[in-house]
């Protein structure tokens, strides 16, 4: 068995686990995430229209309606933070939606409009381009449009053509490798992925371990004159540590598999990525002189992606 391992303080992101509507990846701190507490039925939309409007929400079931506030010449205004803040303060709108910031984001960008969107399980992409690598064979995903679902279908065009067989999908690194060479012909595919404006944040974490192992298939025989041989078998990843933070309001079920991003803090440069299931949670006796920790240990549920 080989193993690596290495010790971090890191934040760890949970994919969203419920139906919701994410605004198109604005960036500078504009995105909202709007979380549906009614399945995929509920929907969202956000208006910009006048001048010198005030930002106001409205619900009427199964529909959020937000009116930006906008200035004297037509233009939105509201904040993301302020658009938060007035929908998850409304009655009527919260219990249709929860709406909350991007993992890291300030919301002091100004959102802007948003056409009526219905909740979903992750975000539907038709016809997303892939970006060949160079030899005509492997074609991702850029990153913003990764993560696709592992349960979703997903169809496969060249030149806009579908194609069936010939080729292998990486679903969590939004990846397509053909057998042979595709030539100067586009690829493109249809697919539903999760979204990194939909994360949350779960824990920080201290003493962190990273563990990936390989399992090694024995095929020594007669003929080795006496050396052991092996071939690589089945990889497994594990991720334990210690946390002294936990969103108490997100659930994280044992035995579920989640989404999880696992960030370095003292490396700006690499996360890991996974599909995982908590395996153990321990709480520890809270010390008054310093914060409420507890032991955590997530099991891999097929591949762990590092990204740079």
């Amino acid at each position: 068995m080989t193993d690596s391992v290495s010790g971090l303080s890191a934040a760890l992101y949970q994919d969203e686990g419920e139906e919701y509507v994410v605004t198109p990846a604005l960036g500078s701190n504009r995105d909202i995430c709007f979380v549906s507490k009614n399945g995929a039925t509920n929907k969202v939309e956000i208006v910009v229209s006048g001048n010198n409007t005030p930002l106001s929400v409205s619900a009427v079931a199964p529909k959020l309606t937000i009116n930006s506030a906008t200035d004297g010449s037509g233009n939105a205004t509201s904040t993301a933070a302020a658009i938060v803040a007035a929908v998850n303060a409304d009655a009527d709108a919260f219990a249709l939606f929860e709406a909350r910031l991007p993992p890291g984001s300030t919301g002091a960008g100004v959102t802007g409009a948003l056409a009526e969107t219905t909740a979903a399980d992750g975000v539907t992409e038709t016809a997303l381009v892939l970006v060949d690598s160079g030899d005509h064979l492997i074609y991702q995903a850029a990153a913003g449009s990764r993560y696709w679902d592992p349960d979703a279908a997903i169809t496969v065009y060249v030149d806009g053509s579908e194609v069936t067989s010939g080729f292998v999908i990486n679903r969590l690194q939004g990846k397509v490798t053909f057998d042979t060479s595709q030539g100067a012909d586009p690829v493109t595919a249809d697919c539903t992925r999760r979204s990194e404006l939909a994360f949350e944040k779960v824990l920080l974490l201290y003493d962190g371990k990273m563990k990936i192992s390989n399992k090694d298939i024995p095929t020594t025989n007669n003929d080795g004159a006496g050396w052991e041989s092996a071939i690589p078998g089945t990889t497994s990843w594990e991720m334990a540590a210690n946390a002294y933070y936990y969103a108490g309001d997100v659930a994280i079920q044992a035995g579920v598999a989640y989404l999880w991003k696992f960030y370095s803090i003292d490396a700006a440069s690499d996360s890991w990525i996974g599909w995982g299931a908590m395996s153990t949670q321990d709480y520890l006796v809270a010390d008054p002189n310093k914060a409420q920790e507890r032991n955590i240990t997530v099991k891999g549920r097929g591949e762990l992606y590092p990204e740079a």
